[in-house]
């Protein structure tokens, strides 16, 4: 969803200057007043405040001299001139943006500033912003805010604080580079980080980043089919994007620890104006939201992939490509997308060389998801369109709540699915719960499908199909719906599609294995973890081979809405989620912890635009499966000073992991358990498992005791699937009491013939049937 730090929007462009980048700034409390706790970030002084310079503001110049006043503080946000305490003249402001009740860019409360005669401003918020203005603007955290305005405080009468402060000239961060980074500036915005790994994950290691950057969170990646590794993030708008690249070949192998040596390769936006500006000023056409793609590799351009990037400014979309593994990006196309006022972009690439899909949300008055395809990698996106939310949907999930769209996929499989596109989105399940108009009330989640897709045909039709429900009338068992930023989605080798999601506190997953039109019971991977019961958001999902899929999370130590916990207590660490047969009636899952450190401490925002949090991570973060099956993770961390990205990959590919078996569709899998009517009273209890679609496996057994019987099955010799009766009918061998006998159970899918019917005959003359006591069936 679009972020507050996006509200800066073109009008102020002529306030940019080709300013050198500056790092970050710090202030100090002086006349022995009080100083904050210990904070990372402060190399001098290790009892500062780190300020992080608004680049578009003082002119795009950070100051050259410390500048020390007392503060004002400046109620409502600083939202209005009157705002500001005639005490203004001569000191430094302070304005807290959670104090704003309305949209109010980032420039206007500067303005008001500087119009009382302000001579620089503190916003204190949990994220970098972008305030084009004439007095230097700075962002400091929540929890700094606090301290000044609650325990520096300010005289009641005057409104001026009790202690002056100073805010320093930035003293740039040296380059660091313990990984071999390559390209890396002189300034950086953070110090270089190089963790200690954990048991399954290489040491965390931060990307270089600009200082002038301020910021790079939202990473994305994907990986390529010849293992080269693409991570992009925003600054904002209108600081544009970042791209690191790891091709083995130019950047060289993983050093001893694991770790990679990345390439900076600059910012792939820019170009709006010229390229040198763009570089010199830190201003490109975007930066409130990215993501980045790839192809195939191309026969006729030396078997180079493909790379695609996207890049949103406030009314636009911004497209580029590289066909040289991101050394260099064609000039930026500033409006690819046919509605202007958008939102949320994602981008999957069809494993051709050219053929890129960018998926959009229209921010205007529809909340209608489009679809348009790319036919030269990702520079127009005029070869195909069409729009997700179907009409049978749009009751429920347009205006007034909406959706809130995730990711688009591409079916790359050699399967007869190859080319279906699957876009994922929640929103409420019903048109009487839409009109709640309330987030909580998204409690449910779809999947767009178009199938038959060609590259020849440009019209793209969606079906929407539900993957989950809470219920209608739920806000689900948080209390705060499914749209906790964002939904996610996977297709594997196989054309097998898998989703997750989050209700802020539980991981939800389901499976299709029929393209989309039908799922799995959701299951909640958190459950019978460290993880349960405590806070989990920012879903991610990968897959590849057959089943091998992988789910990632930032979760917390402590349990509670996200967006409240204590925000100087709780600490965030990464999650990875791991199962080889992603598609099995009851899949298994092994969790581990990807960082060496917490990445963040405090409240994570799930409120996108209006969010009020911590916002200081934004909304999301990436994985992407290499094609030696390791899962490479992308996250933000702002654990030693802003959120910059960070990596870290498997350090082994997971043991059981299968590259052959059928194709979504073809294959047929069933299981249950639970419990019938004995034949002569009691209940008799069943279990019964048959998958064919890597090697055909299968077992039963059935016990009656009020009959004497205990059965286990030896062999399932056949299984008969009937798509219309919704029933299984497995035949073999086996052994009642010891003794051989052979057996045939029918069986009927729990949720699509409720409540489920079990049968089983056995040789020997011991027959029963009946309706499900309890448990479940399930047939696919």
């Amino acid at each position: 969803m679009k972020k507050l730090l996006m509200l800066s929007f073109w009008g102020a462009i002529l306030l940019l200057s080709g300013a050198p980048l500056a790092a970050q700034n710090t202030v100090d409390v002086l006349n022995n007043g009080p100083q904050p706790a210990n904070t990372a970030g402060c190399a001098v002084n290790p009892q500062c405040i780190p300020a992080v310079w608004s680049t578009t503001s003082n002119a795009g110049s950070d100051i050259s001299a410390a500048i020390s006043a007392n503060l004002v503080f400046a109620s409502n946000g600083g939202a209005l001139l009157i705002d500001f305490p005639a005490a203004t003249s001569g000191r430094i402001c302070l304005a807290d943006t959670r104090d704003l009740t309305g949209t109010t860019l980032f420039g206007q409360i500067a303005a008001n500033c500087q119009a009382a005669g302000g001579r620089a401003l503190l916003l204190i918020r949990d994220s970098a912003v972008t305030a084009p203005s004439a007095i230097p603007v700075f962002v400091i955290s929540t929890a700094n805010g606090d301290f000044l305005r609650s325990t520096v405080g300010f005289n009641a009468s005057s409104g001026i604080s009790n202690c002056p402060i100073r805010i320093n000239v930035a003293k740039a961060v040296p380059p660091a580079n313990p990984t071999g980074e390559h390209n890396c500036p002189d300034g950086q915005a953070a110090p270089a980080y190089v963790g200690p790994g954990t048991a399954k994950y290489t040491p965390n290691e931060s990307l270089c980043l600009p200082a002038g950057a301020g910021q790079a969170v939202e990473p994305s990646m994907t990986v390529d089919s010849q293992g080269s590794i693409y991570i992009q993030s925003i600054r904002g708008v209108p600081g544009g994007l970042d791209l690191w690249r790891w091709y083995k070949t130019a950047d060289g192998g993983p050093n001893a620890d694991g770790t990679l040596p990345f390439k900076y390769e600059g910012q792939p936006d820019c170009g709006m104006v010229v390229t040198p500006f763009c570089k010199a000023s830190g201003f490109a056409p975007g930066g409130g939201d990215g993501d980045v793609a790839v192809n195939a590799p191309n026969p006729s351009n030396a078997n180079t992939p493909n790379v695609a990037v996207v890049s949103l400014s406030a009314a636009e979309i911004t497209g580029s490509n590289s066909t040289n593994r991101a050394d260099t990006f064609s000039t930026p196309n500033v409006a690819t997308a046919v509605v202007p006022f958008d939102d949320r972009m994602w981008l999957d690439g069809l494993n051709d060389p050219s053929h890129v899909y960018m998926e959009y949300h229209d921010f205007g008055t529809t909340s209608q998801i489009f679809v348009q395809r790319s036919a030269d990698g990702g520079q127009n996106y005029t070869d195909g369109v069409g729009t997700v939310v179907d009409a049978a949907t749009e009751p429920s999930v347009g205006p007034p709540t909406g959706n809130i769209a995730g990711q688009i996929k591409v079916d790359k499989s050699s399967c007869s699915s190859h080319g279906n596109l699957y876009q994922i989105f929640v929103g409420p399940d019903n048109p009487v719960d839409n009109l709640q108009n309330s987030a909580a009330f998204m409690n449910a989640a779809y999947l767009g499908v178009a199938t038959g897709v060609s590259v020849t045909n440009p019209t793209l039709s969606f079906t929407d199909h539900k993957i989950f429900s809470c219920g209608a009338g739920s806000t689900c068992p948080s209390g705060l719906g499914l749209g906790n930023l964002f939904p996610a989605l996977a297709v594997d080798n196989f054309g097998y599609v898998y989703a997750t999601w989050s209700d802020n506190t539980d991981v939800y997953y389901s499976f299709s294995n029929n393209h989309g039109t039908r799922w799995s019971p959701a299951i909640k991977v958190t459950q019978n973890t460290s993880q349960a019961g405590k806070s989990n958001v920012y879903t991610w999902i990968a897959a590849d081979a057959n089943g091998h899929v992988a789910i990632a999370w930032y979760g917390a130590d402590q349990a509670g809405n996200s967006n409240k916990v204590p925000a100087d207590s709780t600490h965030w660490n990464v999650f990875v989620s791991e199962s080889v047969n992603g598609h099995a009636i009851s899949p298994a899952f092994t969790m581990s912890q990807a960082t060496d450190h917490s990445n963040h401490t405090g409240q994570i925002s799930t409120g996108g635009l209006l969010g009020s949090s911590d916002r200081s991570l934004a909304d999301f973060f990436q994985i992407a499966m290499d094609p030696n099956h390791l899962v490479n993770i992308a996250y933000a961390d702002n654990h030693a000073g802003p959120a910059v990205t960070y990596f870290t990959r498997q350090k082994a590919a997971t043991a059981g992991i299968s590259t052959k078996g059928k194709c979504a569709g073809t294959s047929h899998e069933a299981g249950g358990n639970g419990h019938v009517n004995g034949k002569h009273g009691g209940q008799a209890q069943f279990n019964f498992n048959y998958d064919d679609s890597d090697q055909p496996t299968g077992s039963a057994s059935f016990s009656d005791s009020g009959s004497g019987v205990n059965f286990q099955a030896t062999q399932v010799t056949a299984a008969t699937f009937d798509p219309v009766a919704h029933t299984v009918t497995l035949t073999g061998t086996g052994t009642n009491n010891g003794r051989p006998v052979a057996f045939t159970i029918v069986a009927a899918d729990s949720s699509l013939a409720p409540p489920g019917l079990f049968s089983i005959t056995l040789t020997d003359g011991y027959n029963n049937s009946g309706d499900l006591l309890d448990g479940s069936v399930s047939v696919y």
